[in-house]
């Protein structure tokens, strides 16, 4: 038994534990992934740990070993995504191709050194390589990479240079799991620096494994610690992914309404506030437009919330992509949204703003596998016109909107939502 690899394995032993219980609170696909990642990393380290000092390693041990490096690749592949396919179709096209790859490195593992033994692997895998690019990523410079890379193998092979067909193999797998990531995970993330930084290290290692075991073999040793320290950055990166992404969800939480997705009120008075500094700037004029879905308590009542609360996400989808790319659209409460209309001339621009968010709002939507049409009832006041104080103009837009609603016999029920932040909620 190698004592020496015993604090390595620990160290990421702890680090997984930590990182399955950051998981608990950041339940995803891609969690579960990194997981199953570093578990197959903790096993190789493991098996590392019962390789003789000296000598070839045990034949079970090398196929476990090998085998989990290229496992645990394919999985960080995996989960770094890939947005061009589906997960069914990516599941397939991976593991198609690394089956050829596993019977390339079990091969290897079991201490078969010539030729014949890898032939079937490298023809198999250029065959599956090029047909999958083709027919499922329907991409033929897929196809001319995997023709060359197995080709490459091929010729390693063909030179009894086994060693270096394996680990470039392997070098490639994770190189290509560095560049997913680098291209998934946000650019300004901590975390995604120190999981790309790992990979690439990883990647460079499994390039210059054989040249370094066969120059500088005494170097092994410092070589195996640095070999595992990148595992241990990897882990830390993901939890930082992790932890950055939970900060980020309860920072968009305390900005949005979860329900529908568009700001809330506090992210709301912002943009107001933004929207009338620059109409001061261009000396121009805005809308603000209040909302509520007619007969909403009807609804709720004789459908049930669930069926309220799509109601309610169906407007929303609409408003948002109704409006243009300088207004702001959010939701005040219950069944107010509220939306600010920059560059808006007069009264008969902001009327027919209005009229084509209601021709958008009343098109036909599917509720509980029944059609019906929802209706909407508007009003608005315009700055600097009517108000220079944006709580008067959400009141004056307010009173306008249900003069407007009483008028065609809807109820004139007014949410306390509105009361609240006509009660200086939106103070400019």
């Amino acid at each position: 038994m190698n004592l020496a690899f015993l604090p390595d394995l620990f160290a990421l032993a702890i680090l997984v534990v930590i990182l399955a219980l950051v998981r608990r609170r950041h339940r995803d696909a891609r969690a579960d992934a990194w997981l199953l990642g570093l578990s197959f990393t903790l096993i190789e380290s493991l098996a590392h740990t019962f390789y003789a000092p000296q000598g070839v390693p045990d034949r079970v041990l090398h196929v476990i070993v090998l085998d989990c490096y290229l496992l645990a690749g394919l999985v960080f592949i995996w989960a770094a995504g890939d947005q061009g396919l589906n997960q069914r179709v990516r599941f397939f096209y991976l593991a198609l191709n690394g089956l050829s790859l596993l019977s390339l490195t079990s091969v290897y593992g079991w201490n078969l050194r010539y030729a014949s033994a890898y032939v079937p692997a490298i023809v198999i895998g250029t065959i599956v390589g090029v047909a999958t690019s083709l027919f499922l990523r329907r991409n033929w410079r897929y196809a001319l990479m995997y023709l060359g890379g197995w080709g490459f193998i091929g010729v390693l092979v063909s030179k009894g240079d086994f060693r270096a067909a394996i680990y470039w193999s392997l070098g490639c797998v994770y190189a290509i799991a560095a560049w997913n990531f680098q291209r998934r995970l946000q650019a300004r993330s901590t975390g995604r620096l120190a999981i790309v930084t790992g990979f690439s290290i990883w990647a460079l290692f499994f390039l210059t494994h054989p040249w370094i075991m066969d120059h500088y073999a005494y170097h092994a040793d410092i070589a195996s610690h640095v070999w595992n320290m990148q595992k241990s950055l990897i882990s830390i990166g993901m939890i930082l992914v992790m932890l950055e992404e939970q900060v980020s969800n309860n920072e968009w939480l305390a900005l949005h309404d979860e329900l529908t997705g568009l700001p809330n009120r506090r992210l709301f008075a912002a943009k107001l506030t933004q929207a009338i500094e620059y109409s001061d700037r261009k000396n121009s004029s805005l809308a603000l437009v209040v909302l509520d879905v007619n007969n909403f308590k009807k609804i709720n009542d004789t459908l049930g919330h669930v069926a309220g609360d799509q109601v309610l996400r169906e407007v929303a989808n609409t408003l948002r992509k109704s409006i243009r790319a300088s207004d702001t659209v959010a939701r005040l409460g219950g069944d107010e949204f509220i939306i600010v209309a920059t560059d808006m001339v007069n009264d008969g621009s902001v009327e027919r703003f209005t009229d084509s968010l209601r021709s958008a709002i009343e098109h036909p939507i599917t509720i509980n596998e029944q059609s019906m049409v929802v209706g909407a009832s508007f009003g608005f006041a315009m700055y600097p016109r009517d108000a220079r104080d944006a709580t008067k103009l959400l009141r004056l837009a307010d009173q306008r909107m249900y003069h407007l609603k009483r008028r065609h016999g809807q109820p004139a029920q007014i949410e306390s939502g509105v009361a609240e932040v006509a009660a200086g909620r939106l103070s400019a």
